[in-house]
C-alpha cells in the first residue's frame, strides 16, 4: 500500500496500552467516554476488556486526544482485523480526520498481513462514509447499545496502490 498524505491538523501515533503513559491512557479513556457514553447518551461499559491486546491510534494536539480508533488483532495467523472505537472530537469533525484514521489503520494492518480483511460495525448513519472508503455491507442491521449498526468488511488484498 502506498503512503497517503494525512492531515497535519493532529499528531498521529500508534500505541499499545502497555506503552502508554498513565497521562495518555487517562486522556484516551476520558475522550472515548465523553464521545461514546456522554455525547451519544449511551450508558454502557466503555472499558470492555479488549483494549489490552489492541493497537490504538491517537490523534492529538497539545496533549489533547481529539481522535482515536483501535484495531483488534486476530489471534494466531487470523486474517480478520477489527476496527472499532472510531471517534473524532466535535470541534474537529468534518475535516477528513476519520478518513485519515481509516487509511492509517489500513496501512498498519496491510503491513502486518497483506492478505487481511477488516471488519467493523458501523453506526447505521455512517454506512455511506464507510462505503465511500471501500467497505461493503456484510450483514443485516442490528442494535448495539441501543444504537443501530451495520456489519461491514473490506479486503485489503483487493486494494490497488494509487
Amino acid at each position: 500500500m502506498e503512503a497517503k498524505p494525512y492531515s497535519t491538523e493532529l499528531s498521529w501515533q500508534w500505541q499499545l496500552l502497555d506503552q502508554m503513559s498513565p497521562q495518555v491512557l487517562y486522556r484516551l479513556m476520558a475522550f472515548r467516554e465523553a464521545v461514546f457514553v456522554v455525547e451519544q447518551r449511551c450508558p454502557y461499559l466503555e472499558l470492555d476488556g479488549r483494549d489490552e491486546a489492541a493497537w490504538h491510534l491517537l490523534g492529538q494536539r497539545s496533549d489533547h486526544v481529539l481522535a482515536c480508533l483501535r484495531v483488534l488483532v486476530p489471534p494466531g495467523n487470523g486474517l480478520s482485523y477489527r476496527i472499532g472505537r472510531v471517534a473524532v472530537d466535535e470541534t474537529v469533525r468534518g475535516k477528513g480526520l476519520a478518513r485519515d484514521m481509516l487509511l492509517l489503520a489500513e496501512e498498519k494492518i496491510f503491513a502486518a498481513n497483506p492478505q487481511a480483511e477488516i471488519v467493523l460495525n458501523a453506526q447505521s448513519y455512517l454506512v455511506p462514509f464507510y462505503q465511500a472508503n471501500g467497505y461493503a455491507i456484510n450483514g443485516e442491521e442490528f442494535m448495539e447499545d441501543e444504537i443501530p449498526h451495520v456489519p461491514m468488511k473490506k479486503h485489503l488484498q483487493a486494494k490497488k496502490p494509487d
